[in-house]
């Protein structure tokens, strides 16, 4: 049987690849790279053979006029980044194996659990799963299966629709019949401000949210972050703090598993998210 070996849920702020090179750095940006060195460690731990990467398409590719709600990523390859993306954060352009079956597999698996994602053949992922890439796999060797959420173009699935999308996800990982060692990698956001008023502010967005937000993962508690995380609440914390949706998805591939590390890093920036869960013994999935 398959097994869900390791979940890592991590930034994926392009600016930092870029800052973390520059001879002079915010005095939190080492305790940001020391978090980060921690998620690739855990990685190369639990050696997965495939990655599901969870993150959301930033208008590169879909519109406010056509965004899917949940899409998977169908191809052999995948190429990344976008041109305003090298340009704008300096970020490198890469070329990421896929697993095409794996794709199908969940796919059609999540077709039969009630949960009708969209597909395309023609993708290019964009920084939500390239920066997270570099920071836990810059060798980017492992094949990866993108699943790109829409958190930032009302109307947005519910809280509960992202959690009840990575129940299924889980329940087709546990009824694959081979030996396959899957991790998850998912990026997302605590509360935060892009493009607004608040941006680059050197603090916390909304203090009292993040610590909310890393309570309800430490406990599973989806019926808090259900209450607490419409799309009128989170804005107030900062205009892309939806971008906390993507770990309720996560919660639900966790299937109720407390999490080994949670936490929103206050390192003079916003929020930095850091969150793992881990296979407990060898041969146990999570």
């Amino acid at each position: 049987m398959a097994q869900l070996v390791t979940m890592l849920g991590i930034t994926h702020n392009p600016f930092m690849p870029k800052l973390f090179k520059q001879a002079q750095q915010p005095p939190g940006a080492a305790k940001v790279q020391e978090r980060i060195a921690m998620m690739r460690e855990k990685l190369a731990r639990h050696k997965p053979d495939v990655l599901i990467t969870i993150g959301n398409d930033h208008l590169h590719q879909f519109f406010m006029d056509n965004m899917p709600a949940f899409m998977i990523g169908k191809m052999d390859r995948f190429h990344g980044t976008f041109y305003d993306e090298v340009r704008e954060f300096g970020l490198p352009e890469c070329d990421v194996p896929g697993d095409l079956e794996m794709c199908n597999r969940l796919l059609e698996g999540a077709y039969e659990r009630g949960v009708d994602f969209a597909y395309s053949s023609e993708l290019t992922i964009d920084h939500s799963i390239v920066v997270p890439m570099l920071f836990v796999r810059p060798e980017m060797d492992i094949p990866i299966v993108p699943i790109l959420t829409n958190c930032i173009a009302p109307p947005l699935p519910t809280a509960r629709r992202f959690y009840e999308v990575g129940q299924a996800i889980r329940s087709v990982i546990d009824s694959l019949p081979d030996g396959k060692r899957i991790g998850v990698l998912v990026s997302g956001h605590l509360s935060l401000e892009v493009g607004g008023p608040k941006q680059f502010e050197r603090r916390l967005m909304d203090a009292d949210f993040d610590a909310r937000a890393v309570g309800w993962i430490t406990t599973g508690d989806i019926d808090a972050a259900a209450r607490d995380c419409n799309l009128e609440q989170m804005v107030p914390s900062g205009n892309m703090t939806m971008g906390f949706l993507n770990f309720l998805m996560a919660m639900g591939v966790a299937k109720g598993a407390s999490p080994t590390h949670a936490e929103g890093l206050d390192a003079g920036f916003p929020a930095v998210p850091f969150f793992a869960w881990e296979q407990k013994e060898e041969g146990a999935g999570l």
